[in-house]
């Protein structure tokens, strides 16, 4: 039998957005939240950067940017990112260099194949379309290993970069002493217009600003190393995603940011997102025997602090977003009433 022929790109789209009240995100791109529109732009591009058309499309979503993945008249699949004007082609081209060169070095890294380019009032990248591997549950202990191991390792990759890279650290370290929180990552968070209820939230997040400090080695990174980004072979990482998350930062700091959701994956539905407190110890653990020693005492205060900010701030995202999770086993609100200033103590 002849295969079937994918939906049209248009299609796609019109079809994730009708899950969605809001369009925030695809208005800041492409000036439209209008199906035809969109696909119009993304569908040039690809003619204008591969000289190759769009025949389907195999997905469409969004969140902080927007992405689709097509296949192309001449057979090839490929990601089509578009971000919001807010992010300077400065950073993108940086990003860029750094994930050619794991590209190169066949480090789980998609191929870069065109940009970044103008894309409506924002921009474009495109990279290989990467099918290999399968996704595998964070919980699993031999899957948080990988994962823990695999973080180590790309930073390790990318020392040699390290010197002259100008990347900017990860979002917290640019906060100013005197603000709680950074601008959300999603225009649908709104922080402002709910404190309303989110006095537990907030106290836990100033307390452990209190706590932070600038101490460890500075490594380039991942900010968002997880499950739902990571294809796994057996029981082993062999393609990730999300590389516009590189970030320059203090390697405890890091840890502890990634400590917070390695096992989140919020592409499935009824997901136990958030770790236990053990889970998050022992994430911690395995990053330390994958580096070959453990922090220093200063630097787990850093890692702690990291850590229980990061599952504030979760928590906080989902108060804004409407969610009441406070008692619901799972969840980074559950997780912090639970243990409150515990937290620190990673």
């Amino acid at each position: 039998m002849p295969p079937v022929p994918l939906p049209s790109l248009e299609h796609v789209i019109a079809r994730y957005l009708a899950g969605w009240r809001e369009s925030p995100v695809e208005l800041a791109i492409f000036g439209a939240a209008e199906p035809a529109h969109m696909a119009s732009l993304l569908e040039a591009c690809c003619l204008r950067l591969l000289g190759a058309r769009v025949q389907g499309a195999l997905f469409y979503q969004s969140s902080i940017g927007a992405v689709a993945g097509v296949e192309l008249d001449d057979e090839r699949r490929v990601v089509l990112k578009a971000y919001q004007p807010d992010r300077s082609p400065e950073r993108l081209r940086e990003i860029v260099r750094l994930q050619r060169w794991l590209a190169q070095q066949g480090w789980l890294a998609p191929e870069v194949l065109a940009g970044p380019e103008p894309l409506g009032r924002g921009r474009l990248v495109i990279e290989q379309y990467l099918s290999r591997g399968a996704p595998r549950d964070g919980h699993e202990p031999v899957i948080r290993r990988a994962i823990a191991r695999s973080l180590h390792a790309l930073s390790a990759a990318l020392a040699p970069l390290l010197p002259e890279s100008r990347l900017e650290p990860h979002l917290v370290a640019l906060l100013p002493a005197d603000r709680l929180w950074p601008a959300p990552h999603s225009k649908l968070f709104d922080f402002e217009v709910t404190r309303a209820g989110a006095e537990e939230i907030d106290g836990l997040a100033r307390l452990a600003r209190s706590h932070m400090a600038p101490v460890g080695q500075l490594v380039l990174g991942h900010s968002d190393w997880r499950a739902e980004h990571l294809r796994f072979e057996g029981e082993e990482p062999v393609a990730a995603f999300d590389w516009d998350s590189l970030c320059k930062s203090r390697e405890p700091e890091l840890v502890g940011f990634i400590a917070h959701a390695f096992c989140a994956d919020w592409s499935r539905a009824g997901h136990v997102q958030a770790p236990t407190l053990e889970e998050a110890r022992g994430f911690v653990s395995d990053y330390e025997a994958a580096r070959g020693g453990a922090f220093s005492a200063v630097e787990r205060r850093a890692v702690g602090a990291a850590f229980a900010y990061s599952v504030a701030y979760t928590s906080r995202c989902g108060h804004a977003f409407g969610k009441r999770e406070r008692e619901q086993p799972g969840t980074f609100h559950h997780l912090l009433a639970s243990h409150g200033e515990g937290l620190l103590e990673l």
